[in-house]
């Protein structure tokens, strides 16, 4: 149809419009065609048939039908309106097919035209190529949505705990975001040829399958590039075998590398096609980042392990630590009631491992308690707990027994094995522990702290019954602890308080025959149990953390009493002797405490003498030898208490800058029956002379003890012949009296 036919009014005119249409028309730069109600075109132009590539007559003879693409859109409603009248125009976006085969997206402007009478005639088509645009927005959206994807599995890679879950949201992602068939994930498998296969998604089936499984030839090319292995078309590839891809109708594919927690490589993630793809570079950038994420995920989930098996075991021997071994012990005690069986807590110390660090050093301590931990495991079955506790203690958990005897045998074999015999350091050591046995019964209501608790005590038990032996924790154990709790507190509340008080024994010059001096001695009198004497509760300051804010208390009240007695003319010339805890001398900072404390209440440094005990100084050798040598350097005088028990030796007389020693009381008491006894006191008193320091006997309480101790050459003399303990509004009349009896001048002394 070459034009459209209507009544002229001037043949002439009309056919010189016509003309000029028709130049126009075909000569016009934009696509046009002129369209018949019916959908038929009835001209088309140059423009047209070039953008799409058929003839004039092809277009014109195969109508919209041929061009239109099958994804397009069928006839709008929009048309039907169109060429009925009912609108003038409309536009709209639309696939077109080329001669070629490929799609053209074109914008369409349908335009209608009217006779005279204004009656539908045809319409005028515009098309103008708009893939390019198309294309672009097309592409935007994809990364929009493979960002929106990124982003999601991203937040769930943060707090998924169950990899596995992960895995399988990934790859179900992968499908929905690049529209691929299926996609999966396969992990490095050790010492096996192919990856294992971990999770998968089939577009034609949303739970995981066999046919979700990544190709074993594309992974492993994949794997052994360390890089992305792109395959467009099956037809063409030649880097491995595609003959599994074609039997599975997969004509194109994806897989890349998935890191692992470290250098090697964790798996590879993939997705395949029915249709050979060109997958453009923002698909691989998607699924290399999906892949990433899964990294960071195992990356994260190895560090929480980490960060988990840290605050869960002791980082010298990696056995459990207190903390794992409660959560056991809760589990246990749980169980235990349902499977009406008994639960036992061993709790493990070995005998003098001081003397180890001692002797040969704290990195050989720590060798041995790393050598030990296994060969403590041996001895227990695969379903206990071995946990260290701290320094060279351990605690053993024992569940599902049938017979509590079992716990007392297990003790046994724990200690046979330590008892073997240990290579370190070029010495052969043999060592014994002592154990403590705490046992909860099918019915029993015991908790854990408590059960932890009272094998402690058991422990405590035998060790002061000599070690290298086992003690089960009884009912008169429990009172005793629940006693030293309750007495622990109360403690507690008189140092807050204020509720102890201070009582001062003098010293005799034996040679002079009158007082020198006071040692200030820490009274308790509870307002319900009465007086509590000081070898009951400093024990219990020293275990429970007391001891440092209750020696601070005593070195201050003590001074401060000497700073009043001088103030009002009493004792000028005396000092005062205090005790210093094992803890207190082990903190560097003990020394510029007492010098602050002897500036501010404005006493000479030598009217105080500092007693120690030489296990106080072997706590922390150098730290304590630092203290006292810094106090001696001052003019603080130094005296070594309780002389002659326990680990005294000769030695320390030597290395110690001592002014006095002071004999324990069990050679005063013994000097009447034991030749012995007394040439030991001899003994000392001749090295005290060449040394040029004092001796004390401590705890005389007869005439006789007095003359031979003075006899043997002791110094001075302390105990309840000459005075007891007394209080400070008291001391000056006790003084006097002891001066009297003795025949020297009252307070003079040095």
């Amino acid at each position: 149809m070459d034009h459209v036919r209507t009544e002229p009014h001037d043949p002439a005119t009309l056919q010189e419009a016509e003309a000029r249409f028709r130049i126009a028309f075909e000569e016009a730069g934009i696509s046009m065609a002129i369209v018949g109600l019916d959908g038929s075109f009835l001209r088309v132009n140059r423009a047209l048939t070039e953008l799409l590539g058929y003839s004039s007559e092809q277009l014109i003879e195969g109508g919209m039908a041929l061009v239109h693409h099958p994804d397009g859109e069928a006839i709008s409603q929009s048309w039907e309106h169109l060429r009925t009248g009912q609108i003038e125009r409309y536009q709209f976006d639309r696939p077109y097919r080329h001669a070629a085969g490929h799609v053209i997206w074109g914008e369409t402007t349908m335009a209608l035209v009217r006779d005279h009478d204004g009656n539908p005639m045809y319409t005028i088509g515009q098309l103008q190529d708009v893939s390019g645009r198309r294309v672009a927005e097309e592409r935007a959206a994809r990364r929009a949505g493979q960002q929106t994807a990124l982003a999601r599995l991203s937040q769930l890679a943060l707090i998924e705990q169950d990899f596995d879950a992960l895995a399988s949201a990934t790859v179900r992602a992968i499908t929905n975001t690049l529209d691929v068939s299926l996609a999966g994930l396969s992990a490095v498998e050790p010492g096996s040829a192919a990856p294992r296969h971990l999770a998968g998604a089939h577009a034609d089936d949303p739970g995981e399958s066999a046919a979700a499984r990544l190709d074993i030839q594309h992974s492993r090319c994949t794997l052994e590039r360390s890089a992305p292995v792109v395959v467009r078309d099956v037809a063409n590839e030649t880097r491995f075998d595609v003959r599994a891809l074609r039997a599975r109708g997969l004509a194109s594919g994806m897989v890349v590398p998935v890191a692992g927690e470290d250098e090697a490589p964790f798996g590879v993630l993939g997705m395949y096609a029915t249709a050979p793809r060109k997958f453009d570079d923002d698909d691989l950038a998607f699924l290399q980042s999906v892949a990433n994420v899964l990294t960071g995920a195992l990356r994260r989930l190895a560090a929480e392990r980490g960060l988990r098996h840290q605050a869960l075991h002791d980082p010298l021997t990696q056995l459990p630590n207190r903390a794992l071994l409660l959560d056991r012990l809760r589990l246990a005690l749980a169980r235990r009631r349902r499977e009406a069986r008994w639960v036992a807590v061993l709790h493990f110390d070995l005998d003098d491992f001081k003397g180890v660090n001692d002797s040969l050093g704290h990195v050989a301590g720590d060798a041995l308690l790393r050598a030990l931990a296994p060969r403590l495991s041996e001895a227990l079955r695969p379903s206990d707990t071995l946990a260290r506790l701290g320094g060279d203690e351990y605690a053993i958990l024992l569940e599902g027994l049938e017979d509590p005897a079992e716990s007392v045998r297990v003790a046994e074999r724990l200690l046979a094995v330590v008892g073997e015999p240990v290579e370190l350091s070029g010495a052969t050591l043999r060592l014994s522990a002592s154990i403590g046995i705490a046992l909860a019964a099918p019915t029993a209501s015991d908790e854990s702290e408590d059960l932890l608790r009272d094998a402690g005590v058991a422990m405590y038990r035998a060790k002061r019954a000599g070690g290298g032996r086992s003690e089960l924790f009884d009912d008169a154990m429990r009172a005793e602890t629940v006693e030293r709790i309750a007495l622990t507190n109360d403690l507690r509340e008189a140092i807050e308080n204020g509720q102890l008080r201070l009582e001062y024994q003098p010293l005799v010059h034996l040679g002079r025959r009158q007082a020198s001096g006071f040692e200030a001695l820490v009274r308790w009198t509870h307002p319900e149990r009465g007086e509590i004497g000081p070898g009951r509760f400093i024990p219990l300051a020293e275990q429970h953390g007391l001891i440092e804010p209750l020696g601070q208390w005593v070195m201050r009240e003590a001074l401060t009493q000497l700073r009043r007695w001088h103030d009002s003319g009493f004792a000028t010339k005396m000092g005062m002797s205090v005790n210093v805890s094992r803890v207190q001398l082990s903190r560097p900072g003990l020394a510029d405490e007492i010098f602050a404390l002897l500036d501010e209440l404005a006493l000479a440094p030598d009217r105080l003498i500092v007693e120690v005990t030489e296990s106080a100084v072997m706590e922390d050798p150098d730290v304590a030898n630092a203290t006292l040598d810094a106090l001696n350097d001052h003019g603080v005088r130094i005296a070594l208490d309780d002389f002659g028990v326990g680990q005294s030796s000769l030695a320390c007389l030597r290395d110690l800058p001592l002014n006095a020693l002071k004999l324990d009381r069990q050679f005063i008491t013994s000097l009447a029956s034991s030749r012995e006894a007394a040439a030991i006191v001899r003994a000392v008193c001749d090295m005290a002379r060449t040394l040029r320091f004092g001796v004390v006997a401590e705890g005389v309480e007869t005439e006789a003890q007095s003359q031979v101790v003075e006899a043997l050459g002791c110094d001075f003399g302390q105990g309840f012949l000459y005075a007891r303990p007394t209080r400070p509004e008291d001391i000056r009349a006790a003084v006097a009296e002891l001066d009297a009896r003795l025949g020297g001048a009252v307070g003079s002394a040095a």
